[in-house]
């Protein structure tokens, strides 16, 4: 095994030219290859995400809340707006 080191001879990366971009996929075709890619048994159409802004103190306390009771936050939040709407269906 050879342990001489060689140095890099810079003088090769003055002749270096870049290549033009050219894109990976044509337009559209990254959304047909994603879903071919994606696994179908792991996916919930009919998920959808939100943000909400609120202080700390309120959402940590949502966060304990839905663990001390063993939820997931999307499924808390439906026990939430189901006790709501109970107490306010006069």
């Amino acid at each position: 095994m050879n342990t001489e080191r060689k140095s890099l001879n810079l003088g090769e990366l003055e002749e270096f030219s870049p290549r033009t971009k050219v894109p990976l996929h044509p337009k559209g075709s990254s959304k047909a290859v994603d879903n071919l890619a994606a696994f179908p048994s792991r996916e919930r159409l009919d998920d959808a995400q939100i943000n909400i802004k609120a202080p700390n103190a309120i959402i940590s306390h949502f966060r304990q809340l839905a663990r001390k009771e063993r939820y997931r936050h999307g499924e808390f939040l439906e026990v939430l707006m189901n006790a709501y709407e109970g107490k306010h269906s006069d």
